[in-house]
């Protein structure tokens, strides 16, 4: 595992000493072992271990919002892509089905760790040029520490609307109890945030410090917040930039190395999560702890329970059936989308090719009779399969064929890092944005850079006689592409701005849950804890 993100656990107990190392009175008397501000930011390896701790909230392996146990669960059972099998943790299914509250625990937690970020990012912003080093490094890592600050605001933004904008380190309780400013300046202020993060971020990261933000990592955030606002000129110019020089990011020839551990940081990767063999894999739940393990668990709770897998997700019907909407030319060596295979698992032969096995030789039947309990939990509707059987495969181990590969007590659990950004989301994004600025032709170039690589034939404009027609396009590359990155749910809030038409389409896709979507599931209720906490924040109005 890298050494960078390991220094997050030694500094971690600093950061919070640090801010509350002021004496309460005369009285008191100073614990000359105790860290505290006065002894901290005095060199490079305080300001570097500081900066380590910023990035652990987002990043934890189970609570992190890129965590197996919270975005990487709850936002994607968001969307119209996956089914959630009933009976799993009451918090996860009261967003799966839209009937959250906000006293829901998972929100709760999401909302907590952004701003512990934040607050971490604030005290790295303030505090590194007291360690006198050289110009440059400060503003670097200032500059690091802005874009993190910029990526929960960015996150808060778009789940929950209306946040607290906390830009310094508070002095007293009046400073850090203050009310939510509009979602437009929350964006704006994650905007300055990425933007400035640009000018004094490097461009590549040496081996050792590799998973830390770029300049490219910045430019793709600052472009996907510009598409969010709706600023399609400013978005379709940055993200053009990490298409040029002096950035040589490009998409990898196998797509699914972007899902294992074979092909890390390589050419595709914008951010990326680091995850890897520290400490037991068995002691996830320590949170912050110097115990806590830093593997990936997404497997756990994604894979077939033939493979130790919890098995908390099918893919939709829906989904199967775009995937299967365009099948490659004649001649080539697979039937279907080359990423469907990477995706999901079936019985090949049921569809004409030669089956394949996985998880130390297990077969399909095999994988699909070990999870058809939990499948029976559904209601009838979602039991037709009218697309045939499919299961996931993205984010679980079956790509190693070793048994029990899913389950993380078992002899290889997984070091995959987790992808927070790729080039194949960075083109997405560009088609969206060059389209939407009336520029189809750069959208198409774009457009034509992933379908090359799913083996599908390049498109010409003439397939795209209307600018809704390639948004379709778009919208169908961008389902396929990114399924369940935690990214759908928030394509559709923009691409449906109307919750009646949204729930119509829902519906349409048998979503669960479809029946209850109201304009007040486009964002999260702030949660009761902070609330309760905070007497100077009142609740979303589409919540009360």
């Amino acid at each position: 595992m890298n050494n960078f993100f390991k220094l997050s656990f030694i500094a971690i107990a600093t950061i919070v000493t640090v801010a509350i190392g002021c004496k309460k009175s005369f009285l008191e008397t100073s614990n000359p072992n105790q860290m505290t501000e006065d002894k901290f930011w005095k060199t490079e390896a305080d300001v570097k271990s500081a900066i380590a701790a910023v990035y652990s909230p987002m990043r934890l392996p189970l609570s992190g919002y890129w965590g197996a146990f919270r975005g990487y669960q709850d936002i994607n059972a968001l969307g119209d892509d996956v089914l959630t099998i009933p009976g799993g943790e009451p918090a996860t299914m009261q967003v799966a089905f839209f009937i959250n509250d906000a006293k829901n625990g998972d929100i709760q937690d999401i909302f907590a760790k952004l701003y512990s970020s934040i607050y971490r990012a604030n005290l790295v912003i303030e505090n590194t040029a007291k360690a006198n080093l050289d110009a440059a490094l400060t503003k670097s890592y200032v500059a690091e520490a802005k874009f993190l600050r910029g990526l929960s605001y960015f996150i808060l933004a778009s789940n929950f609307g209306d946040v607290p904008l906390k830009t310094g380190v508070a002095q007293s309780s009046g400073d850090a109890f203050i009310a939510a400013s509009p979602v437009a300046e929350v964006y704006q202020h994650a905007i300055k945030d990425f933007s400035e993060s640009a000018t004094d971020l490097p461009l590549t990261r040496t081996a050792g410090d590799k998973g830390r933000v770029t300049q490219g990592a910045a430019l793709a955030f600052l472009g996907k917040a510009y598409l969010y606002i709706k600023d399609y000129p400013n978005a379709e110019t940055t993200l053009a930039k990490l298409k040029t020089a002096p950035f040589n990011y490009d998409l990898i020839d196998n797509y699914e190395d972007n899902f294992t551990d074979k092909n890390e940081f390589n050419k595709e990767s914008v951010l990326e999560w680091v995850y890897g063999p520290i400490n037991s894999p068995y002691s996830p739940w320590n949170e912050e702890s110097g115990g806590n393990a830093m593997y990936n668990y997404r497997p756990q709770l994604t894979g077939s329970p033939a493979s130790g897998g919890w098995f908390k997700y099918i893919p939709s019907q829906f989904l199967v059936k775009e995937f299967k909407k365009e099948l490659r030319p004649g001649g080539s060596d697979t039937k279907f989308d080359k990423r469907m295979y990477a995706t999901l698992m079936w019985k090949y032969s049921d569809f004409g090719e030669t089956d394949a096995t996985w998880y130390d030789n297990k077969t399909f039947d095999d994988l699909w009779a070990a999870a058809a309990t939990s499948i029976d939990r559904f209601e009838p509707a979602y039991k037709t399969f009218p697309e045939g059987r499919f299961l996931n495969k993205k984010f679980t181990s079956a790509w190693r064929n070793v048994g029990g590969a899913d389950n993380y007590w078992s002899a290889t659990p997984s070091t995959a890092n987790v992808e927070a950004m790729r080039f194949a989301e960075v083109l997405l994004l560009h088609a969206e944005a060059a389209l939407l600025n009336n520029h189809p032709d750069k959208a198409l170039e774009s457009i034509n850079r992933i379908r090359q690589r799913a083996g599908l034939v390049t498109r010409a404009a003439t397939d795209f006689p209307a600018t809704a027609d390639m948004m379709a396009e778009i919208q169908h590359q961008k389902l396929l592409e990114l399924y369940f990155e935690q990214n759908r749910w928030n394509d559709l809030k923009r691409w449906y701005p109307a919750a009646a038409a949204l729930k119509t389409y829902l519906s349409s896709n048998l979503k669960q849950g479809a029946d209850k979507v109201e304009t007040r599931h486009y964002i999260f209720p702030i949660p009761a804890a902070e609330l309760q906490t905070n007497n100077k924040l009142t609740q979303n109005p589409l919540w009360k």
